[in-house]
């Protein structure tokens, strides 16, 4: 039933990845020791494992350890006391040390797919945060990908200051294990450590967020070694970023697109990047803009509460300019409709008309419950930025609203982010029924 998972455990095991600081063998006593305490718990072929709360190297090798006795993994970015794991059979949380807890949970727990091999939330930036299910399939796609990519190779140290409980950072460090490299998945402290490691040869590729990557742009030189390539994913690249990241460390950013439903797709130097080998392009036609589709070699099975896809065709939802030499360049995210008791409102325009007021950064729509009335559902213009008044954002908002919507607005100077970066909609939602 397991095997595919075990097959991903013994191919780290016998890559020679490390994690940390550790040898090979230290790193393999590690995952061992870690498979011994799930059996002493119970844990089982087919099992289901919630991983939250650990360290980035420990969340590593627990979850490799997991594998390897036939269990799955769900991998959350969520503080244990923060969440209810219905559907997992197991928890694991931090220990002593480096070590970990182990606990049974008493709820039912969900059917486990022979295949899957993760549980990944999404981020939440584009919608309420879900469970995407990734195939074992899926994460062996994304490491050739990853390893041809980055030129992933056993002399390489791979500086990941990202949280692993997240997907891009997970895609990087699993396939880097998985390619026989040193990982080391410290998190950001400080952007002048993680340049240190660079220019001092510690680490020789980098994995990174657009945003972390515009702290280490302003670091001083601290040694005269050059990273062989850094990764950016989670975000857009501009120009001016990589030109700043040439002059600061003597290397072109390496641009990655993925999502957590599909870990990393494309990797390369323009644009989204070129198609992994497992990934085709199937839409828009060079030369024209639209929605990107693509064609995966397996097929990417979405969410846990859904029925697993047997389609080999992913819509992405991000609409992309194709060129006519094939290079995708990233547009905006398709903003779709909005759903609020029961009517589907176009969202598409009003964020348009709101956007042109001067001094508005952002514009997002949210849907609510009324307090104190539940049966009943209030959608929200939500900006960022620091308009001159409140009066023009309204006008502009109601001017462009269709007959029968009455969206309330809420102004911030900023929106909260995740730890990678992106919109986080659950701490937006927390700020809107405190204001």
């Amino acid at each position: 039933m397991s095997e595919a998972r075990r097959g991903l455990a013994e191919v780290v095991l016998s890559s020679g990845g490390r994690i940390g600081e550790a040898l090979p063998e230290a790193t393999a006593s590690r995952i061992t020791r870690c498979a011994e305490q799930y059996r002493k718990a119970g844990v089982t072929d087919g099992d289901l494992l919630v991983f939250s709360g650990l360290a980035s190297e420990t969340l590593l090798a627990a979850v490799v350890a997991c594998w390897n006795i036939g269990a799955a993994a769900w991998v959350t970015p969520r503080a244990p006391e923060s969440f209810a794991a219905h559907g997992a059979s197991y928890t694991v949380t931090p220990g002593s040390a480096e070590e970990i807890t182990v606990a049974r949970l008493d709820t039912a727990a969900m059917p486990v797919p022979a295949g899957l091999g993760l549980l990944h939330e999404t981020s939440g930036s584009t919608g309420e945060p879900k469970l995407a299910r990734r195939s074992v399939e899926s994460i062996h796609a994304e490491h050739v990908g990853y390893r041809e990519g980055v030129g992933l190779g056993a002399e390489d140290t791979v500086r990941i200051p990202v949280p692993v409980a997240h997907s891009f950072g997970s895609g990087v460090a699993l396939a880097a294990l998985l390619s026989g490299c040193r990982v080391d998945a410290r998190p950001f402290t400080t952007a002048s450590g993680v340049a240190q490691d660079l220019d001092r040869g510690r680490s020789t590729k980098l994995a990174v967020t657009p945003a972390l990557l515009r702290l280490l742009t302003k670091t001083r030189r601290m040694g005269d070694c050059r990273p062989r390539a850094i990764l950016v994913g989670a975000g857009t690249v501009s120009d001016e970023l990589d030109a700043a990241c040439v002059a600061r460390f003597g290397v072109s950013i390496t641009r990655g697109y993925g999502s957590s439903e599909t870990g990393g797709m494309f990797i390369g130097p323009r644009g989204l990047g070129q198609p992994i080998p497992a990934v085709g392009i199937v839409g828009p036609d060079p030369g024209s803009r639209g929605e990107l589709l693509v064609r995966t070699a397996t097929p990417v099975w979405g969410y846990a509460h859904e029925p697993i896809r047997d389609s080999l065709l992913w819509r992405t939802g991000d609409i992309v300019e194709r060129d006519a030499s094939g290079q995708v360049w990233f547009v905006e995210r398709e903003p779709g409709a909005v759903r609020a008791n029961g009517k589907f409102v176009d969202a598409s325009s009003i964020r348009a008309a709101v956007g042109e007021v001067e001094g508005v950064e952002e514009v997002e729509f949210l849907v609510l419950p009324r307090a104190g009335d539940v049966e009943f559902e209030d959608l929200y213009a939500v900006v960022s930025g620091r308009p001159s008044s409140r009066e023009t954002v309204e006008n502009a908002l109601y001017a462009s609203v269709p007959p029968g919507v009455a969206p309330r607005l809420r102004i911030f100077a900023e929106f909260p982010r995740t730890e990678i970066g992106k919109l986080d909609r659950t701490a937006l939602m927390e700020w809107i029924r405190a204001k």
